[in-house]
C-alpha cells in the first residue's frame, strides 16, 4: 500500500541501562486514510509504556474501502524503543502486511551489548553495527516528536533499514493551521524530500505533538494522506 503504514514488534533487552523518562505521553489516536483525497481505510496509532522502562509504538492499518478492503488490507508495525537524553533508541521492530495481493514480513533486535542489529527482510537477513542514537524507521515519527517537545531545530537520525544505518534528515516547512477529522490545529511541520517521494509531517502542541497530518507524495502522483479522527 504505501511507506506510512508498516508493522513492527518488541525485543526486551536484558540488564539494561538506566533509561531517560520519555518526554512523550502515552496516547491512542485513530487516523482516516485517503488515497489521492478518496478514502482507503483506518489507522490507529498507540504509544504505551512497558513495565521495563521501554515503549512501544503501534501502527494498525486495515483497509475499509474499495480495493484496500477488497483485498482484506491489514499492516502491523510496532517499535520497542528506550529514551537516551530525550531521544529515542530502538530495541526491537516488526513489520506484517497481510494482503490477497502481497504479504511481507520484517523484524529486527538491536543489541546494544553487541552493538549490533539483526535485520530480516522478507527473505534476506542482515546484521551490521549499531551507532548512538540509530532508530527504526517506524520510530522516526517518535524521534520527531520528541525533538519538537524539546524545542529542537535540527533533525537528523541514523535509521536502521535492510542492509545499513542510513542517514535520514527532515527539515521545517513552516507552520500552518490545518483542518482535520479532530479539529483545527496550528501546526509544525516537517518533510523529507526524496528522488522518488516526499514524506510530511503536521505536529501539534495542542496534542501533544501527536501528528495531525501525515503525507507521502510520489512523484508519479499517487498521494496517501492520514488525517488525524480522534486523539485520547
Amino acid at each position: 500500500m504505501n511507506r506510512l503504514v508498516l508493522a513492527a514488534f518488541a525485543f526486551v533487552l536484558p540488564a539494561m541501562p538506566a533509561l531517560a523518562a520519555s518526554p512523550l505521553s502515552p496516547f491512542t489516536a485513530d487516523y482516516v486514510v485517503l488515497r489521492n483525497g478518496k478514502p482507503l481505510g483506518r489507522t490507529t496509532i498507540e504509544l504505551r509504556e512497558n513495565a521495563d522502562a521501554t515503549w512501544t509504538l503501534k501502527t494498525t492499518t486495515r483497509g475499509t474501502e474499495g480495493l484496500a478492503k477488497m483485498a482484506g488490507l491489514d499492516v502491523v508495525e510496532e517499535s520497542t524503543v528506550r529514551w537516551q537524553d530525550d531521544k529515542p533508541e530502538s530495541v526491537r521492530y516488526d513489520f506484517r502486511q497481510d494482503a490477497a495481493f502481497k504479504s511481507r514480513k520484517r523484524h529486527a533486535e538491536f543489541d546494544w551489548k553487541a552493538n549490533q542489529v539483526s535485520m530480516q527482510d522478507g527473505d534476506d537477513d542482515a546484521t551490521y553495527a549499531l551507532v548512538p542514537g540509530t532508530i527504526d524507521r517506524h520510530a522516526v515519527m517518535l524521534a520527531l516528536a520528541s525533538d519538537l517537545a524539546r524545542g529542537r531545530s535540527s533533525h537528523d537520525y541514523k535509521v536502521a533499514m535492510k542492509d545499513g544505518i542510513e542517514d535520514m534528515r527532515y527539515a521545517s516547512c513552516g507552520e500552518a493551521q490545518l483542518d482535520v477529522p479532530a479539529g483545527r490545529y496550528a501546526t509544525a511541520c516537517l518533510e523529507r524530500k526524496r528522488a522518488k517521494r516526499t514524506s510530511t509531517s503536521w505536529f501539534s502542541a495542542k496534542t501533544g505533538w501527536v501528528p495531525v497530518q501525515i503525507e507521502q507524495v510520489e512523484n508519479k502522483g499517487d498521494t496517501i494522506t492520514l488525517r488525524l479522527a480522534s486523539l485520547k
